[in-house]
């Protein structure tokens, strides 16, 4: 089965939303089932009555666990029963899109896709399963189906500041950045303090050209989330594109204290620093990418076209 052209139909709808046949395939339809701890169930009587016992909350949760194991068949029989012994067409249209999400996950589109469509068609109104539906499309490159979706995500949930970050980045990658960068200016209203935001509006400034206005929320996204060593590199690759190439040292020198093994970072610092003419420090920094990573030759060409030093005297930092 061909998702990516399958996903284009929309297929009808069946008049009880909630039956055996909307809920299993036959494809991954288990006939035996483990208990989410690797142990096998048979077909006895004590365990069906077990299963009985499970309410719809427990199945779900029993699926996620077998799911994180490894297990997609039974996970995916968890989640349909679970859906099917739902109490309420609330937790029904919940349990439909996180079934939806597990079709996804294990790589079948199209009856993810038709989980979705079922917990729109019951409860139009509600932003999960529009945003999930929005997500698969941009998954299999329907980017303009996935904006329609993610805006109806954001008009049911306007308050959620990932719905927005995910319409903002479709948008980007459709190539409308203006749209983008409204929608993600948004989200660092409604989480001003969340570094991810800060971090994600920082990159569609730089994307747009508008590089003073991207420094300052990449600076943003380093004061709230500290710890996070990539946002500093990018801070450090802010600066240096605008000639702040000191400033891009001491952010990259900071990111590589939080991640000190990280061997591109390392390459950039010994960039930045054969950029400023330190070239010892080059050497230095370049040596220490080269140890952790002896096979990149980029960090090798680098060093000859920076620091100027023969290959041979390289090698003595691979040691």
């Amino acid at each position: 089965m061909n998702d990516e052209l399958e996903i284009e139909v929309s297929p009808e709808e069946p008049a009880d939303a909630n039956t055996d046949t909307d809920l299993y395939d036959e494809e991954d339809s288990p006939e035996r089932l483990t208990d989410g701890y690797g142990l096998l169930l048979e077909d006895t009587e004590e365990n069906e009555r077990r299963e009985a016992l499970l309410t719809s909350e427990e199945r779900s949760e029993l699926a996620e666990t077998q799911l994180k194991n490894g297990q997609v068949s039974e996970a995916l029989h968890h989640y349909r029963e679970a859906v099917r012994i739902s109490a309420s067409n609330d937790e029904n249209v919940s349990g439909r899109v996180t079934l939806g999400d597990a079709y996804a996950y294990s790589g079948q589109g199209l009856n993810a896709f038709r989980q979705y469509r079922r917990a729109i068609k019951q409860s139009p109104r509600r932003a999960e399963p529009h945003f999930s539906l929005g997500e698969l499309y941009q998954r299999y490159g329907r980017l303009q189906q996935a904006i329609s979706e993610f805006r109806k995500a954001v008009s049911f949930a306007p308050e959620n500041a990932y719905y927005r970050y995910k319409l903002g980045d479709a948008l980007a990658e459709s190539g409308d950045l203006e749209a983008a960068v409204s929608e993600l200016e948004e989200t660092t209203h409604l989480k001003p303090q969340d570094g991810f935001y800060h971090f994600w509006l920082g990159d569609i400034y730089g994307r747009a050209g508008r590089d003073e206005e991207a420094i300052r929320e990449l600076q943003q996204a380093t004061m709230f989330a500290p710890y996070d060593a990539y946002y500093g590199v990018r801070l450090g690759a802010a600066y240096r594109k605008t000639g702040m190439t000191r400033d891009a040292a001491v952010a990259t020198r900071q990111a590589i204290k939080i991640t000190p093994e990280n061997p591109a970072y390392l390459c950039f610092l010994a960039d930045l620093y054969a950029d400023l003419g330190f070239d010892d420090y080059a050497v230095h920094y370049y040596g220490a990418a080269g140890t952790l990573d002896d096979y990149d030759t980029e960090i090798l060409s680098r060093l000859r076209r920076y620091a100027g030093i023969k290959i041979e005297e390289f090698a003595g930092y691979l040691e």
